[in-house]
């Protein structure tokens, strides 16, 4: 009884109640249900244990059906027979449509983590972009400023080399 207790404690708390808070009659309840529990968990256990003793085999069929393994293992009729049946047997195996599923749902979980890493990675070149797309629009502007200013003292620097050339430059003469 103090191990059925214990169970319940520990599962009481997984739910998040304090075992203090529960009344007694309460308490006399949980003990039933976890008995009921510990029964189904129990024949469930046995089931288990009796379709995974119970999988057919072709030694498992030669035994049952009194046939030599040999013949069974010469004879390709006898033999593709047998796995045929194991095929469809397994079909309809419970537990292995259990451990298909799970190998199916791990293998989506799989591909599903992949997608959010795909996505994270494509939202993360996206702000990079648009980054890059700011800096180059702002290098574009700093480009059309300088060749707004170099235009400009390109301008001034002709209008000087204008005027040079219409100014009338009188030679020195040291000699008068």
């Amino acid at each position: 009884m103090a191990d059925l207790n214990q169970s319940i404690r520990i599962f009481l708390e997984q739910m998040n109640v304090d075992p203090k808070l529960v009344e007694p009659k309460n308490w006399d309840h949980l003990a039933k249900i976890e008995k009921v529990f510990n029964e189904l968990f129990l024949i469930q256990t046995e089931n288990n244990n009796v379709i995974k003793s119970n999988r057919p085999s072709i030694n498992n069929i030669a035994v049952k059906s009194k046939i030599a393994r040999q013949t069974i293992y010469n004879n390709e009729l006898l033999k593709k027979y047998i796995e045929f049946r194991i095929d469809q047997y397994d079909e309809s195996d419970p537990l292995k449509k259990n451990d298909q599923l799970r190998d199916k749902i791990l293998h989506l979980e799989k591909q599903i983590r992949a997608m959010v890493v795909r996505d994270v990675n494509l939202e993360l070149m996206r702000r990079k972009i648009t980054l890059l797309e700011n800096e180059i629009k702002l290098i574009k502007q700093e480009k059309d400023e300088i060749q707004i200013r170099y235009n400009n003292l390109k301008q001034k620097a002709d209008n000087i080399q204008t005027l040079e050339k219409k100014a009338e430059v009188l030679p020195f003469n040291n000699k008068q």
